[in-house]
């Protein structure tokens, strides 16, 4: 055998290894069941800043699955993490096949979406763009560090259309809006990097559609049950978009049918 087919035979025998951020949520758990869907064999690490709501979302399975303590706004705490994960491979740099980020900020209790520029605060700005833009580019930033950027890797990051300066024709949600547009830049920027480097790495935003989730729910109940997606729909969705993306796909926006929006 030559060392090409070894190589290949390893790559072949070597289990599927994904990584969900934020897989407490509705959209991330089912992403970690699809995972296990298509690859009943698959190691998952699932990260999440509460890891006793992963306890009762544990799926029977052949897979490992594997729970880490993560906070979205801790990059250093995060690379620690990465770097501990790689110490077993020989080459000191992380093999994964498939990473989901699915974290993302709406509202709470002390925050809505404004309806208009006059419920605009600056701490809510700063607020919204921490955990749906400075945030999540750190952790993309973080794993990119640590990742084997010769080993082909789908990378989806969930966004929005609302995020899209050019579908904007309605105005308001200005904090979530504004946010979302610059992780859509941010992730454009990344991904032209990548490809500058030639890694065969596919970085893309993804628009979820309307799911049945925590962050959506206020904003539903006019919704009929045909308007209104579960997670396991939109997950498997997602999942099927991001295999038939490439490289060369890397830095755009598409939604959960496969289609591309404009930023």
């Amino acid at each position: 055998m030559t060392q090409a087919q070894n190589s290949a035979a390893l790559n072949q025998t070597k289990p599927f290894t994904a990584m969900v951020f934020g897989a407490s949520g509705g959209i991330g758990h089912a992403m970690v069941l699809e995972i296990l869907k298509q690859h009943p064999d698959a190691t998952v690490y699932r990260f999440a800043r509460h890891l006793e709501r992963l306890a009762p979302l544990n799926p029977t399975t052949p897979g490992q699955i594997l729970d880490v303590l993560w906070d979205l706004n801790a990059p250093e705490a995060l690379a620690e993490t990465l770097t501990e994960l790689s110490k077993p491979q020989a080459s000191a740099k992380l093999k994964i096949d498939f990473i989901f980020l699915a974290s993302g900020f709406l509202h709470d209790e002390t925050q809505q979406p404004e309806k208009s520029y006059q419920q605009l605060k600056p701490e809510n700005l700063m607020r919204s763009f921490a955990l749906n833009a400075v945030g999540p580019v750190m952790v993309l930033q973080t794993l990119l560090q640590h990742l084997d950027l010769k080993h082909p890797c789908k990378m989806g990051v969930l966004s929005a259309r609302v995020g899209s300066i050019s579908d904007n024709r309605k105005g308001g949600w200005h904090s979530y809006r504004a946010s979302k547009a610059a992780m859509n830049m941010l992730l454009k920027n990344l991904a032209i990097e990548l490809q500058r480097k030639r890694a065969p790495i596919t970085l893309v935003g993804l628009q979820p559609g309307t799911t049945d989730t925590a962050l959506s729910k206020p904003f539903t109940k006019n919704l009929t049950n045909d308007q209104l997606q579960s997670p396991a729909f939109t997950a498997e969705n997602l999942w099927h978009v991001l295999q038939e993306l490439t490289p060369e796909d890397s830095g755009q926006l598409f939604d959960f049918k496969g289609e591309s929006f404009e930023p």
